[in-house]
């Protein structure tokens, strides 16, 4: 690693000397010449040294005991865990380190610190945190990790050694026919290496098995073959196989990959890989009991937070949403920090979505003067709270009017969205106030109905506080069984099937339609007619074209409590669709929770480790589109992450890139 440059403590170029002051735990304070990238153990062993030259040093302990801590440039009192780090690339404050006895639980903070490093997140910026949403998340994330480390180990070491060396395997088990017209009636030839012991050379053995051979066959034969080079009889052949071929597995030569999984030899990617080459593939058989000695220690550390106690949530009465009967509105109070220029006046303006879908009209508020943003202007929409859908959301602008001659141009300044349900389904009452993002480049639209939720962590951003209407007892979402019930009650049919049309001839038109609008591009958009068919022809979506459930989606009246309900009640009997319907429906524009939910749920079904980590880098982008912490698709991803080690160091790199 090249040493780190920049100013530091008043140098253009840190020095290759550097005199740090060292703050010892009895009260002396040594002035140690440190090399600019010697590590922390280097200097802590130099500064013991040192020490005994001192006074007071029969008042300090093993060097193991303690650790240095500093003031980084960032002001931030920081802890030194990791001693391999190097001086230089501390980013201290000044060349200050302090000698302490750390506090608390010595291995969670040794974790803490690596964590922080690797994500470029102070763990303990987590644990100050107030925001219910982000302790709950962490509460509730951290049940799946002790699910996942059950999993790891209810087959012991062998599903543990399935963890820290997964499978590559293909989805299929079937050859492709370019590579099985190669093979010589069906058999492959292998390469076995057998590790010899210190002083002797390796022996290879040349096995012949069918392309549909497992593993242990593999190893049984290459045993086999082993023991007819020493002459044994026939039956003390099959006992030395039967002795053996559970104490060794297969691995790829010059590799750390293991054929554990059982699964057809032909299935696994690196003999594919030779076979289509028209190369032999190079195995060598490996001692089971080593492969399970190299695993690394799957020991799960309960943090913290998760013993402390959180407040108490509200328990007092709620009512359903359903039960109100009053028009959405929003109270427009004021903006801070809108810092613009030449221009004359400035408004807010605001609109309900649902997904790319504008639930109702926008409204803007009155104009005002950029230097005094004050409205105090309730901004009523046309859309009753009953019809009001679980995923909408409310997005809002502060925009720029400059009058230029006979017209007006006017800019967005700033946006911001805000869910209008919390994580816990209650609907949001009282003051907010929501710090605006800049306006991104080359965005000419006045509201940015597909931006992230919530606010900027930039306070110096523009804030707008608004305030909603007030409720006496939490207003709540209802919950599933209310929909259905309500859904029911509106078809009056308690069956899908006495919907679909009896006439064949007629059923099999509706399908060849169904088709047609089901190959559309995902990104055109159906025209009316299309959206009034599909919604008719629902029924038999769910029964004939169930890939064709996007489209139906985009149909949906989502202002309408009859239209959500009625596709709640059929979503519950939808059929499983294939992966890449499942993928689109975790799009932007599908923005209802179960919906999303229920893609989810298709996906960890039907997804191999395989063919998930091809569709990795589209799912960790969707996760930018989760109006909430916890959600299906991060338990998803983290679950998989926590079962496969590839797949989870390709996740957390793409999510950090992210």
């Amino acid at each position: 690693m090249p040493p780190s440059s920049g100013e530091l403590w008043g140098h253009h170029v840190m020095p290759s000397s550097v005199i740090v002051d060292c703050l010892m735990p009895n009260g002396i304070i040594i002035q140690l010449a440190c090399v600019r990238d010697a590590p922390l153990n280097v200097i802590k062993g130099d500064l013991w040294r040192e020490a005994k030259k001192h006074p007071l040093f029969f008042l300090l302990g093993d060097p193991s005991t303690y650790i240095f801590v500093s003031i980084s440039h960032d002001a931030e009192h920081e802890e030194f865990y990791d001693e391999s780090r190097r001086l230089c690339d501390l980013r201290l404050f000044l060349p200050i380190l302090k000698v302490i006895e750390p506090q608390g639980n010595k291995m969670e903070k040794i974790l803490n610190s690596e964590i922080g490093l690797a994500v470029g997140v102070a763990v303990h910026e987590l644990d100050e945190m107030k925001d219910p949403e982000v302790q709950d998340f962490r509460r509730n994330i951290m049940q799946v990790c002790k699910e996942c480390v059950e999993l790891r180990d209810i087959g012991g070491l062998e599903t543990q050694a399935l963890f820290a060396y997964p499978a590559e395997v293909e989805s299929k088990s079937g050859l492709p026919k370019s590579i099985e017209s190669k093979l010589d009636r069906g058999e492959i030839i292998l390469c076995i290496w057998q590790l010899a012991n210190e002083g002797a050379d390796q022996q290879k053995l040349t096995v012949r098995v069918s392309k549909d051979a497992f593993t242990e066959t593999v190893v049984a034969e290459a045993i086999g073959k082993k023991s007819k080079s020493l002459r044994m009889s026939r039956e003390q052949q099959m006992q030395l196989i039967d002795e053996h071929q559970k104490n060794y597995v297969l691995k790829v030569c010059g590799t750390q990959e293991f054929l554990l999984k059982r699964h057809p030899i032909c299935q696994y990617k690196y003999i594919r890989q030779c076979l289509a080459k028209g190369e032999i593939p190079q195995l060598c058989l490996y001692s089971r009991r080593d492969v399970y000695a190299s695993l690394p220690e799957n020991t799960l550390h309960i943090p913290s937070y998760m013993r402390r106690t959180l407040p108490t949530p509200p328990t007092g009465s709620s009512i359903s949403l359903w039960q109100l009967n009053s028009s959405f509105r929003v109270h427009i109070l004021w903006a801070t920090y809108v810092n613009v220029r030449d221009v004359d006046m400035i408004y807010v303006r605001a609109g309900l979505y649902h997904g790319q879908e504008p639930l109702c009209s926008t409204q803007e508020s009155q104009q005002v003067p950029f230097n005094f943003p004050k409205w105090h202007q309730w901004l009523t929409f046309d859309l009753n709270l009953t019809d009001l859908p679980r995923g909408a959301r409310l997005c809002l602008s502060i925009c720029s009017v400059t009058k230029r001659k006979k017209r007006e141009e006017h800019c967005m300044l700033a946006w911001g969205n805000i869910n209008m349900f919390d994580y816990r389904n209650s609907l949001l009452t009282g003051k907010v106030s929501l710090t605006l993002w800049t306006v991104p480049k080359g965005m000419d639209a006045l509201l940015n109905h597909l931006g992230t939720t919530g606010s900027n962590p930039n306070k110096d951003a523009p804030c707008l506080e608004v305030e909603f209407d007030r409720f006496a007892p939490t207003v709540s979402f209802p919950d599933g069984f209310a929909v259905e019930d309500y859904g029911r009650f509106v078809t009056s049919i308690p069956l899908v099937e006495s919907a679909l049309p009896t006439d064949s001839a007629k059923l099999s038109s509706n399908v060849e339609s169904l088709l047609e609008i089901q190959a559309k591009d995902p990104l055109s958009e159906l025209s009316e007619q299309e959206k009034d068919m599909l919604w008719d022809m629902r029924h038999v979506c769910c029964k004939k074209v169930p890939d064709a459930l996007p489209k139906l989606l985009e149909a949906v009246k989502w202002n309408s409590r009859d239209n959500v309900a009625q596709m709640f009640l059929l979503l519950n009997v939808w059929p499983p669709v294939s992966p890449e319907t499942a993928l689109e429906l975790l799009d932007c524009k599908y923005a209802d929770p179960f919906v999303r939910k229920l893609a989810v749920r298709w996906l960890d079904k039907s997804l191999t480790d395989d063919t998930l980590s091809q569709f990795l880098l589209q799912l960790v982008q969707t996760l930018k589109y989760e109006p909430y912490l916890d959600n299906e698709l991060s338990r998803f991803l983290l679950k998989r992450s926590l079962l496969n080690k590839k797949i989870g160091m390709t996740f957390f790199l793409l999510a950090f890139k992210s």
